[in-house]
């Protein structure tokens, strides 16, 4: 801990006493510009005036020699800047719109004039920023609250975003609660959630928790080309809640759809391929939403104007869905959250911020499976779980601007979660990977993880050395721990792995287990957005980040498998990776008047390894297994002691895991080019391309197993889509590779290593437009092409390959060169806002998502154990097209000092029922749909604002 606090106060030391800095924060936005007489001279000493209902008081700057000025730390919205000078007439620039992220650049000329002589200009607020070069989509609360977004949860408005791909798709508040995995320019995981400036991301990739979307002000998607204060290549989507005012202010809505609202969509095809009934229903029920109920209100003020800011949000939303692979009962969902913020100004240019959200998710049936993931089809409830998640944010923070030219901030804050998964029963648990039946007992654990985290930053704006400076250094400081305990009974102990009926393998499971893993983080960077001429900045950047993983003492109980408790000391320096990354980026000013800017960046990403490094290097993993063959002697299909076969791989144990000492963390590298234009007032496009690709991938692999001990050639058959051998659609036969004898009897020796050649390559184009709210309409419009060549052993959730990584040949069947998997996909979207007369509101959304492509994949069974081989290439067959239109229509009524704003929602109204996901493997359930888009459904609601 002395360590800890040492190292906090040495950053804050340094950070403070660097005088450099970019100057737009975490949480905020800037105005920066200069002012010219009308011979083009330039005029110092202009004082600038910034008000506006976002911001406590208001903001003053005064240009330099140069005309030049900087107002850092503006927080989101809009506002009105004044320019004054004795001699000159005032000139008023209104509705200046300051996003997240965004400079505002506002380059003015005064005139010669008298005070009376007042110039005022409304409305042409800058829509390209001249000196960012981040790909960032923008999302205010007034858009939030009038799109129909169906779950109005964070992968609703990812469905939003231009060139982002999601695995689950949402109809009227569907897959409200649950999450997805979604794809940026190709790439998915190692993203970075920031809510109120707080890393909210669960490990590395997803975001485990549920906030009211209500309850922000924006929220900023920034998809690529980031600058060296993210960390990963991920996305970065910055959360920014309301906040009181000097005036009370309030909201209420409610949400309702029940099933008599809804279509039906599932066809007679669908239901041949195998859609079934259940619980009371025919099989075209089975996607069909039961029911969806969401409320929220929230409240902010004011008890000191100017001085002391609160306020408060509530959300609580339940939904029932019926899901194809559910057909039992309605799947159900319950999400209550808690928000509330206070904003104190201690002086002048000093403020305070403390920020707090909770809630609560309940699944009665939660239904992940042990080895089919979210691909299993339930046959009984007793299969799933029930699963309760109490995640929770905290935030303190302090900022304060000095003068003109200097900006700091500071915030301390946790995220975390609680999350226990109950099981119904201790019947022997069953999963076919030939027809994805899934029985039996399900998951029964606790995982309880802890972030807490110091960040900051100090920035600083400086004119003359060769141009203009905004110069940025920041640090942060992260203490992730994951505490995760499987209880005895999990998934009844005993995982029985069929193919098409028969005893395939049997996993052996170590319960009860606690592990618990860790992660320190230090990470720092400096960066200046440079500009040596008006026409061009130069955004440049170097990072460094120290990844420390440790382990705490810890001690694995005896168990069925295992008689001998384990005891295992704490490890401080498991694995350490200290790590420099560059950020170059430009932008260029091709016409000289900030309206047309080629933009273009280069970006290096070193991977958070996150504290799941440590529980795969951990000898005492959160899940102890061992996975044999199954010889099912007197074949009545339950396992018995002394019918596991060969050992095929394990986990858990004194020595069963290590770390190369040669390890090298994964990098991804970007480039970025594009023309960003602002075609009219407040309306703006962007066209370009994005190039990614990731190096030094790593894998826990069996050392004793080397990829060229699998020399002995064979052939396995092709059953076909049947999966049943010397039918007439049997495939050709495929060649695949046995282990060497030699091999075959030695221990199991788990190793985290990279894996030779193992790259990939993402290439995307993308066309953005975007309309901000002016003359009576808003849209985002986006057009995106994505070329693949990953590495990866499931898709869409749904499992290609045995191995993530070519560390066998049998993962190069069917593969490109070294092992990738060549996929291609298209996206477009389009989200609008048009408001007529009489109050009338309508807001469509169009989705489109071209289907992941798949092939066709069969088990082999090879002398060191049952592997999964794609029969077809990745790019062999698609999964259908998703083509969705939203629409609200809403009218809003003055009442009194409030407005009411009843609307009607329709989702998916051309009734389309794509097939999200199918079933890859060859047998009875080849092509049987997982998921179909749900039916058009109604919704009714009402809004009321004051």
């Amino acid at each position: 801990m002395a360590r800890y606090v040492g190292a906090v106060l040495l950053v804050i030391h340094l950070t403070i006493t660097a005088a450099a800095a970019q100057t737009v924060s975490a949480t905020t936005g800037a105005i920066d510009g200069r002012v010219t007489d009308n011979t083009n001279a330039v005029l110092p000493g202009v004082t600038v005036t910034v008000s506006g209902p976002a911001m406590m008081g208001t903001r003053i700057a005064t240009t330099n020699e140069q005309g030049a000025y900087r107002l850092p730390a503006v927080p989101p919205g809009d506002y009105t800047v004044v320019f004054t000078l004795d001699g000159f007439a005032p000139l008023t620039r209104k509705e200046i719109r300051v996003d997240l992220g965004f400079t505002a650049t506002l380059n003015v000329q005064m005139s010669v004039g008298a005070v009376e002589e007042n110039v005022t200009v409304t409305g042409a607020s800058p829509v390209v920023d001249a000196a960012s070069t981040k790909i960032t989509t923008t999302f205010d609360a007034p858009l939030l609250a009038s799109l129909p977004s169906g779950s109005r949860d964070y992968w609703a408005l990812l469905s939003e975003t231009p060139a982002l791909k999601l695995t689950r798709v949402d109809v009227g508040g569907s897959a409200a609660g649950s999450q997805s995995n979604y794809y940026a320019y190709g790439t998915t995981g190692q993203n970075r959630p920031m809510i109120e400036g707080i890393n909210s991301t669960q490990g590395t990739e997803r975001f485990g928790n549920y906030p009211d979307m209500g309850s922000f002000e924006q929220i900023a998607v920034n998809a690529a080309a980031h600058t060296a204060e993210m960390a990963v290549p991920g996305i970065q989507m910055i959360f920014i809640s309301k906040s009181g005012g000097n005036t009370y202010h309030g909201s209420a809505t409610a949400h309702y759809e029940n099933e008599r609202w809804q279509s039906f969509n599932i066809d007679d095809d669908q239901i041949a391929r195998g859609i079934t009934s259940g619980g009371g229903l025919e099989p075209r029920d089975v996607n069909r939403l039961h029911r969806f109920r969401d409320t929220s209100a929230d409240l902010g003020g004011y008890i000191v104007k100017d001085r002391l800011w609160w306020y408060g949000a509530v959300r609580d939303l339940e939904t029932e869905v019926r899901l194809p692979n559910f057909a039992i009962k309605p799947f159900v969902t319950r999400l209550t959250t808690y928000t509330g913020k206070a904003t104190y100004t201690l002086s002048k240019n000093t403020k305070l911020v403390g920020y707090i959200e909770r809630n609560t998710k309940h699944q009665p049936n939660r239904l992940d499976a042990f080895a089919l993931g979210l691909t299993g089809i339930f046959t009984s409830e007793d299969a799933s779980f029930d699963q309760w998640l109490y995640p929770r944010i905290y935030k303190g923070e302090v900022n304060t601007v000095v003068g003109d030219a200097l900006f700091f901030e500071a915030r301390a804050g946790q995220y975390g979660f609680d999350w226990p998964d109950t099981n119904y029963t201790a019947a022997p648990r069953y999963e076919d990977l030939g027809n994805n039946l899934v029985s039996g007992s399900s998951r029964w654990r606790e995982l309880d993880i802890r972030r807490n985290q110091v960040l900051g930053s100090v920035s600083y704006f400086r004119n003359g050395w060769l141009g203009d400076h905004n110069f940025k250094i920041g640090w942060e400081i992260f203490r992730d721990t994951t505490d995760q305990t499987e209880r005895t009974g999990s998934f009844g102990d005993v995982v029985q792995i069929l193919r098409n009926g028969s005893p395939l393998d049997v996993y052996l499971l170590g319960n009860p287990t606690r592990s618990v893993n860790g992660l320190w983080t230090y990470g720092a960077y400096v960066s200046d957005v440079w500009r040596p001429t008006r026409r061009l900045s130069l955004n440049v950047g170097l990072r460094f980040d120290r990844y420390r993983n440790f382990l705490p003492a810890q001690v694995h109980e005896a168990d069925r498998f295992n008689p001998v408790a384990a005891v295992f000391p704490a490890v401080d320096d498991l694995n350490i990776w200290n790590t420099f990354a560059p950020r170059i980026g430009a932008t260029f000013d091709l016409l000289g008047n900030g309206k047309t800017m080629l933009k273009a960046n280069y970006g290096r990403y070193w991977w958070n390894p996150g504290a799941d490094f440590s529980a795969t290097a951990n000898p005492n993993p959160p899940v102890w297994q061992r996975r044999h063959m199954w010889t099912d002697l007197n074949s009545d299909r339950v396992w018995q002691p002394g019918e596991e076969g060969r050992l095929i791989s394990s986990l858990g144990g004194v020595a069963s895991s290590a770390i190369d000492p040669n390890l090298e963390d994964t990098r991804t590298e970007e480039v970025a080019s594009w023309i960003e234009r602002e075609v009219a007032a407040n309306f703006g496009i962007r066209g370009g391309f994005v190039w990614r690709t990731e190096r030094q991938l790593y894998q826990l692999l069996n050392a004793n197993q080397p990829f060229a001990a699998f020399n002995v050639a064979r052939t396995v058959p092709d059953p076909g889509p049947d999966g049943i051998v010397g039918n007439l659609d049997d495939g050709p036969a495929i060649g695949a590779w046995n282990l060497a004898a030699d091999y075959l009897s030695l221990p199991v020796r788990n190793v985290l290593m990279n894996v030779p050649d193992a790259t990939t390559n993402y290439y995307t184009w993308e066309i953005t437009a975007t309309k901000r709210m002016s003359h009576g309409w808003s849209a985002i419009a986006s057009l995106a092409r994505t070329t693949s060549y990953a590495q990866a052993n499931t898709f869409f959730d749904t499992s290609f390959r045995q191995n993530q990584l070519p560390i066998t040949p049998n993962d190069l069947i069917n593969t490109e060169p070294n092992g990738q998997e060549k996929s291609s996909d298209l996206s477009a979207k389009l989200n609008a806002s048009w408001q007529g007369p009489w109050g009338l509101k309508i807001s469509p959304i169009y989705r489109f998502q071209s289907g992941q492509n798949f092939g066709r994949t069969i088990v082999a069974s090879l002398n060191y154990g049952n592997v999964r081989i794609p029969a077809e290439p990745l790019n062999a067959r698609r999964q259908d097209n998703v083509s969705l239109v939203d629409v609200r229509i809403e009218r809003v009524t003055n009442v009194r000092s409030a407005r009411l704003s009843p609307f009607i929602d329709v989702y998916n109204l051309t009734n389309a029922n794509p097939i999200q996901n199918t079933s890859w493997s060859s047998g009875n359930s080849f092509l049987r749909p997982l998921a179909i888009v749900p039916p058009r459904v109604w919704r009714i609601g009402a809004k009321l604002d004051w």
